[in-house]
């Protein structure tokens, strides 16, 4: 070969792709850049001892084709010393190559002759680029192309693709069962040819917007079909080419007919719900006037007529006069509660949360109570063992939370005692209720909290109530975030423990 030829060598190294040189007459690589020694996985020694150019082809076929390639491009002119003066740009030629360890490739090759100074080919120069993960790809393309194909086909989905002149270029099958045409017969025209008047405006609105803005869209619209008319919502996204300029839109039509027929349902149901809800108050309202307006007479002139009887009044007669009293007590407890828990549930009530002392609170509903637990013979020891009770609460929520646990403990005890302690534990104000009554069983604990919950149950229950104390009592604490924890045990009585958070300007 021409002495020069190897000089250029020291330039190739810093080709971007694999190129090997290969003597004509004894066909062996004489050369291979840095990039073919890393493709082929060899050494300069193997090039150096003379690499049969037959070795980096995975058979004798494929070996065989690639000379015949180099005798169609004038292989000729080497055998016969003669000028090479053919320059056509060589086509690209895939062979099955291997590498020294045997592993075998796909090698992309495209070769030119080397010429001595009397042009004649002494040798060649083979570029090499190796496929294999190209066609991986590709074939990993063609099984995804296949894959969402067959979705695309199979989707319940209306899925299509329209231009900018409106004429739909590609359908799926779907659209065949809404519109009762065949693909052949959609695709090609402009979809005003296939829709009423009203349904192309709205359409050709969005589509418009598409493709000036660049900007997907999504709307519903209802939809004639073969047989009735449905309710679609179509989202619409631009299709740009490699220079970013929208040339169509993709869209995908879904049936929502079922949706809104479930939307209206629950719209109606919500009109109802309010309905029956402004029902509710006004029953609560017009019971509320027709109970204790009554109420307020009956204790009222009760009250007048044992005044005047006075002294004439027979032992069991003043029981007559505080059973009356009691009852009508506990209509009005009922009824309060009941007009209560309607607010808490509507979310009506609301808080005016203050700085106050507790323990003002604390005596104040004990010597409410007293009486209840004198007449029981009961013992009521109330103590405030921290002169820092100041903390933020809704007054009238808490008082009636407090209420009702001090009420229930008097309530659920028959013998010993009931005690209240408001002390700062930890920093933080902590009220506690002791009782020595019956206790609280482990299963309703779970469940005492709940609205018309009462753990003695029945026309044979051993207490009164309809259950809205407790449940009242926890909607309460919630609202002002005062944490209640219940230590109880079936027969040993109760322990309930309010622990109220510091204002903000405490922490």
């Amino acid at each position: 070969m021409h002495t020069n030829v190897r000089d250029e060598h020291q330039y190739f190294d810093f080709l971007p792709g694999a190129l090997l040189e290969v003597d004509l007459a004894s066909r062996t690589v004489l050369y291979m850049n840095r990039i073919a020694l890393n493709l082929f996985e060899l050494n300069q020694s193997d090039i150096d001892s003379g690499l049969p150019l037959r070795e980096i082809f995975e058979n004798d076929s494929e070996y065989a084709r690639s000379i015949k390639l180099a005798e169609k491009f004038g292989l000729e002119n080497y055998q016969n010393r003669t000028a090479y003066t053919r320059y056509e740009k060589q086509d690209l030629y895939d062979f099955m190559m291997k590498k020294k360890n045997g592993e075998v490739f796909l090698g992309e090759c495209q070769g030119a002759f080397v010429l001595d100074d009397a042009r004649v080919p002494v040798g060649a120069r083979i570029y090499v680029r190796d496929l294999s993960k190209q066609r991986e790809l590709e074939a990993a393309h063609v099984v995804n192309e296949a894959k969402y194909r067959t979705l695309l086909e199979y989707s319940s989905d209306i899925i299509f693709v329209i231009d900018s002149s409106g004429v739909i270029q590609s359908v799926n099958r779907a659209a065949t069962k809404y519109l009762g045409l065949e693909i052949d017969q959609i695709e090609g025209k402009n979809f005003s040819q296939l829709f009423p008047p009203q349904t192309v405006e709205t359409f050709k609105g969005y589509l418009n917007k598409t493709f000036i803005s660049g900007e997907s869209a999504t709307y519903e619209t209802p939809m004639p079909t073969t047989n009735k008319a449905v309710w679609v919502s179509t989202s619409i996204n631009p299709v740009k080419d490699q220079s970013g300029n929208i040339t169509a839109v993709l869209g995908v039509s879904r049936d929502v007919t079922a949706w809104k027929r479930a939307e209206e349902s629950l719209e109606q149901a919500l009109i109802d719900a309010r309905n029956a809800n402004k029902v509710k108050d006004q029953f609560i309202a017009n019971i509320t006037h027709e109970i204790r307006t009554p109420l307020t007479s009956i204790t009222g002139f009760t009250g007048r007529l044992k005044e005047s009887l006075g002294e004439n009044l027979k032992p069991e007669e003043v029981d007559y006069f505080k059973f009356i009293n009691s009852s009508s007590q506990r209509l009005l407890r009922t009824l309060d509660s009941i007009i209560n828990i309607s607010e808490l549930e509507a979310g009506t009530l609301q808080l005016d949360s203050k700085m106050h002392r507790l323990g003002q609170l604390i005596h104040l509903l004990c010597e409410t109570l007293t009486a209840d637990a004198n007449e029981k013979g009961l013992k009521l020891d109330c103590q405030v063992l921290t002169e820092d009770d100041e903390t933020r609460f809704d007054q009238y929520s808490i008082y009636h939370a407090i209420h009702n646990i001090l009420q229930n403990a008097i309530k659920y005890t028959d013998e010993g005692s009931v005690t209240v302690l408001l002390n700062r534990v930890d920093g933080m104000l902590q009220l506690t209720f002791t009782d020595t009554g019956i206790g609280i069983s482990d299963e309703y604990r779970d469940r005492m909290f709940q609205v018309f919950s009462q753990e003695s149950e029945g026309l044979a229950k051993d207490y009164q109530g309809i259950g809205l104390g407790l449940a009242l009592t926890k909607r309460y604490l919630d609202m002002n975030n005062v944490e209640i924890n219940v230590d109880s045990e079936k027969g040993s009585g109760s322990t309930f423990t309010l622990i109220f958070p510091n204002p903000p300007d405490m922490k």
